[in-house]
């Protein structure tokens, strides 16, 4: 990868962090899986994410929830 400006200080760590996270990722020809991980089943429910909204003790502000 080849950069137009030198990545110096923060964004040069901030590259390496990302690279090292990067080389722990194993991709694999499975289709990919979602897993809801407030059930028990892995499955989305409303109920399952109204309770961990209310449990939060801060209540998100996005108008998308």
């Amino acid at each position: 990868i080849q950069f137009r400006r030198v990545l110096v200080g923060d964004r040069w760590e901030a590259w390496l962090h990302l690279v090292r996270r990067l080389m722990e990722v194993q991709l694999h020809h499975q289709p990919d899986q979602l897993c809801w991980k407030l059930t028990r089943s892995g499955q989305f429910t409303v109920k399952s994410m109204y309770i961990d909204v209310i449990n939060l003790s801060v209540i998100p502000s996005s108008k998308h929830v």
